[in-house]
């Protein structure tokens, strides 16, 4: 399929990319090169987020990433800030995209036929071609179907409660991937290889309190749910985890594995969770009931720096001044937390499950600037742990916020610094098994560490929050004698060697400091 070349742009388009393109080339034969010299960015500084910002403050990967898994951001790689070229479909020039991809990146794209010469393009780059869509709502509906709750006419909604769908009628999904099914062979018919689509499908069925409250009322779904379901919150909540899961493993993933089979497929949020090892929700404040990921062959944990923990789990009684020292601490708990639980249970269940997270640093869901945002050299700590908690790649949410518009880089900087430095021991991130899914508490003093084994060797990161190294052990094998290592306040990473009877200790260092 012919694409778009440079005789096809616009005067102003043409201007903007030769901006960029000098940009370009100055991060590239200059900047990169004496980044030393080059002014530190004041934290509120309105950084725009674009192609040479982008390319200017974030360094190609010094260790290779060919064949695995690229990483994704939130927000389109743009030549400028007024640039629309990604919501018309247009491709950036080849060069632009191998940029991309040399620190670790390809160009996300939604489902839809209008970026089938994106996809031919990105893919001619030698970048893989990644599906990446955002929606929400009530869920699809099909024309001439009144899909809302048949209410009595005396109910009355409560306070910010909406008017729902049913959750069980489901012809509105059937025709959502039949449509998916057919941009797909699009792609397909157009010569693209999909290597993944990590999907943000947030639609209803949710299970709250209100959802339950309506389909109790409905008479439709009186008739249509089993027997006890809408009695119970309890019995509810776990009767609709699994319906969404369904409905998405059925009405998603199945489409896009039919059409590409090895593609990496995940959804929002969706992991694994057991009887055993209950996997808590993104935001830590309930446990998710026993679930599987149907025809998912990726989990999607969700790590972010969300302020809303404050409103959910901060405590009087710790003491504590709320300020960025002990926020860290809940922002560690709650972060770890989803990550961790889905870990041991894939570890256990379904080890060949591929593991996708979103990750950030600031998510404001409580705008509330009385609340302390994550420090960087926080967030890249449990960025590390992630990495060695069974992370396949990663999703970066760099949202622009108006109100730090510096983040959107920043978020980017920090993902790809920990990944270029965790990527000394790609083996270990692609075959090794996971050491420690403990999940840290904001009180907790002592060593906060995880590990991947691979052979004879293990690699093993820790750190503390209290103010002095803290002692822990280690047991990498079961026939070895355990290791004795003291975890800094700052971090460090050692290289653990089993030679004979014997485990050889060497230091990889503290690991990239934060700018």
């Amino acid at each position: 399929m012919k694409t778009m070349g440079m005789g096809c742009l616009t005067g102003w388009r043409r201007r903007a990319l030769r901006w960029a393109m000098q940009s370009m080339l100055g991060a590239i034969v200059g900047l990169n090169a004496g980044a030393a010299d080059t002014p530190k960015v004041k934290p509120e500084e309105n950084v725009p987020w674009c192609l040479p910002t982008f390319l200017q403050r974030v360094p190609p990967l010094k260790h290779s990433a060919a064949g695995r898994l690229p990483l994704i951001t939130w927000e389109p790689f743009l030549l400028s800030t007024n640039d629309k070229s990604f919501n018309e479909g247009t491709p950036l020039p080849a060069d632009m995209y191998r940029e991309i991809g040399k620190r670790g990146f390809t160009q996300r794209i939604p489902p839809n036929d209008k970026y089938v010469p994106m996809a031919v393009a990105i893919q001619a780059a030698g970048l893989p071609v990644v599906f990446m869509e955002g929606s929400g709502g009530p869920g699809p509906v099909t024309p001439g179907t009144n899909y809302q709750h048949q209410l009595p006419t005396n109910y009355a909604l409560g306070k910010d409660e909406g008017a729902y769908n049913c959750p069980l009628l489901l012809e509105g999904w059937q025709a959502r991937a039949d449509r998916l099914r057919a941009t797909l062979r699009k792609f397909k018919d157009a010569g693209v290889r999909v290597t993944a689509a990590w999907l943000d499908w947030e639609d209803e069925p949710w299970a709250l309190p209100d959802r339950r409250r309506q389909a109790a009322a409905c008479s439709r779904c009186r008739a249509q749910f089993p027997p006890g379901v809408l009695d119970s919150q309890e019995d509810y909540d776990r009767f609709i985890v699994r319906l969404k899961r369904d409905i998405l493993s059925a009405y998603l993933a199945a489409p896009v594995r039919e059409v590409y089979p090895e593609c990496s497929v995940c959804n929002w949020a969706l992991v694994l969770s057991s009887s055993e090892r209950p996997t808590r929700s993104v935001w830590g404040n309930r446990q998710s009931p026993p679930a599987d990921l149907g025809f998912f062959n990726a989990a999607n944990p969700v790590v972010y720096g969300n302020t809303i923990y404050r409103d959910y789990h901060w405590k009087k009684e710790w003491g504590w001044p709320l300020d960025v020292a002990h926020m860290d601490r809940l922002y560690t708990e709650i972060m770890l937390a989803n990550i961790s639980d889905h870990a041991a249970n894939a570890q256990r269940l379904a080890p060949w499950t591929q593991s996708i997270p979103w990750v950030d640093r600031y998510c404001p869901d409580v705008e509330d600037a009385s609340i302390p945002i994550l420090s960087r050299e926080r967030y890249r700590e449990i960025l590390r742990h992630c990495w060695l908690r069974g992370t396949d790649s990663m999703q970066v949410f760099n949202a622009l916020r108006p109100e730090h518009p510096v983040i959107a880089t920043e978020e980017i900087e920090d993902a790809v610094a920990v990944y270029d430095e965790v990527l000394e021991y790609r083996e270990f991130l692609e075959k090794g098994w996971i050491l420690n899914t403990e999940a840290p508490k904001a009180q907790d003093e002592g060593a906060i560490w995880s590990g991947l084994r691979l052979g004879e060797q293990a690699v093993i990161r820790a750190f503390t929050q209290a103010a002095s190294a803290a002692p822990f052990t280690v047991k990498p094998w079961d026939d070895a004698p355990a290791t004795s290592l003291k975890a800094p306040p700052g971090g460090r990473t050692w290289l653990l060697v089993r030679e004979g009877g014997k485990v050889l200790v060497k230091d990889a260092g503290a690991g990239t400091a934060s700018p």
